[in-house]
């Protein structure tokens, strides 16, 4: 081995590659003999990738976790996306008044990645570079429903949810209720569950293999987005989601064209 390379480190792309390699998982076993490693080394090892959801344990056997997985759909699609969606982004803010913010999941919290101000942009609404709670947000709840719901517990991690406001869903079967209803409309609402007297929509943008990759969202204060015209608003923000989706894929198309 190069006298300058970590060990661990090594050990630990080594993993990624076996579990990668081996889509049903790997036992504890398997991985050290594939490694070469002792027993107590590769113990330590996965403990350290589970606790950093880099891999997560189902029965005997270790599998890719969603904090690797996310890493690679960012590495796909956040940047070359992010580029692609900034004038939507624009152009939702303008055509609703309220502020648009495009997000991309990052290790269990929303990170927002893009924002257009209303004419009357609100103090609350969050920044690019800001991670959002997920289980309290409009672009969170979109990922928790249609990317880890079968994983909640493994996302939100075990500590108690953190009550925002009043309205906060603080516990997971009350969450996973409200997750199947943004599965059934397709789109999730902030009802003042972040900040009071704010109101959020989002919805999933998804990549030419159906996949959740971000989420575009709208903020604004309560009193000038009524729950009356929150399924108004959330066509017009599916209508943008789709629209940038069509984007991404032509742009896909033409790069596989020169290719």
């Amino acid at each position: 081995m190069e006298r300058y390379l970590i060990p661990s480190v090594v050990h630990a792309c080594e993993a990624f590659r076996l579990l990668t390699e081996h889509p049903n998982g790997l036992t504890s076993v398997q991985l050290e003999e594939a490694l070469e490693l002792p027993r107590t080394t590769v113990f330590r090892l996965l403990r350290t990738l589970c606790s950093e959801q880099m891999v997560e344990k189902r029965g005997k056997r270790y599998h890719c976790g969603a904090g690797l997985m996310n890493l690679g759909l960012q590495m796909i699609n956040s940047d070359r996306l992010h580029q692609i969606a900034i004038p939507h982004v624009q152009r939702l803010a303008l055509k609703t008044g309220f502020t648009a913010h495009l997000a991309v999941p990052n290790h269990g919290t929303a990170l927002i990645v893009e924002v257009f101000d209303s004419p009357n942009p609100l103090r609350v609404a969050s920044r690019p570079g800001v991670r959002a709670m997920m289980h309290c947000s409009s672009t969170g709840k979109v990922f928790l429903a249609f990317l880890y719901y079968d994983d909640l517990e493994l996302i939100l991690g075990d500590k108690p949810l953190e009550r925002r406001t009043a309205a906060t869903i603080t516990d997971i079967p009350a969450l996973r209720k409200e997750l199947q209803r943004v599965i059934g409309l397709g789109y999730a609402v902030d009802d003042r569950e972040y900040h009071d007297d704010v109101r959020c929509l989002a919805v999933p943008v998804r990549d030419n293999r159906g996949v959740v990759v971000a989420s575009l969202g709208i903020t604004a204060p309560a009193s000038a987005f009524p729950k009356s015209q929150v399924g108004a608003v959330a066509a017009v923000v599916k209508e943008a989601a789709v629209a940038i989706y069509k984007d991404a894929y032509q742009l896909g198309l033409q790069q596989e064209s020169h290719a």
